[in-house]
């Protein structure tokens, strides 16, 4: 699959989180809201996957001295514990996941900004990374609000 096939597909993962807020701002149904919130979480998840990369080792640069470009044990760290509570969101209140998902998806992409990989990506990735962050993140806000606008939860 080429890049541009990978960027397409990144903008269509924005359908879902579209859909799901317009329809949820047309009927408040909580269905809506439970379906964003897991969803979101899902992808949040999925992005922080696709960043994690074990940190080579000592022995490994020793016997390969590539200089294909790693993470520092504590950039594989922090990708991780963003996604790490994102279970926990069934024990908290819809608004508190929205908020947590929401600065995930904005820690992510800072985290991927200072990932040695980040530099060969191609810019078209990197507006896309921009752009589709942004979304979500306003989708999550605009969920927070109509949430708390209908006094659903707090």
């Amino acid at each position: 699959m080429s890049f541009s096939h990978h960027v397409q597909l990144g903008y269509l993962g924005l359908l879902p989180f579209l859909f799901l807020t317009g329809g949820y701002f047309f009927t408040e149904a909580a269905w809506l809201l439970q379906s964003f919130i897991i969803y979101s979480a899902s992808i949040a998840s999925f992005v922080a996957g696709s960043m994690w990369q074990p940190p080579l080792q000592l022995s490994t640069v020793q016997a390969n001295p590539s200089p294909a470009p790693t993470q520092s044990h504590f950039q594989a760290w922090m990708v991780v514990l963003v996604t790490l509570p994102l279970p926990l969101g069934v024990f908290v209140s819809q608004s508190v996941a929205l908020i947590w998902l929401a600065m995930s998806f904005i820690g992510l992409l800072m985290l991927q900004k200072r990932l040695n990989s980040w530099s060969s990506l191609s810019k078209e990735y990197h507006q896309m990374r921009a752009k589709i962050t942004s979304v979500v993140f306003v989708c999550h806000l605009f969920m927070f609000a109509q949430l708390n606008h209908s006094g659903v939860a707090l």
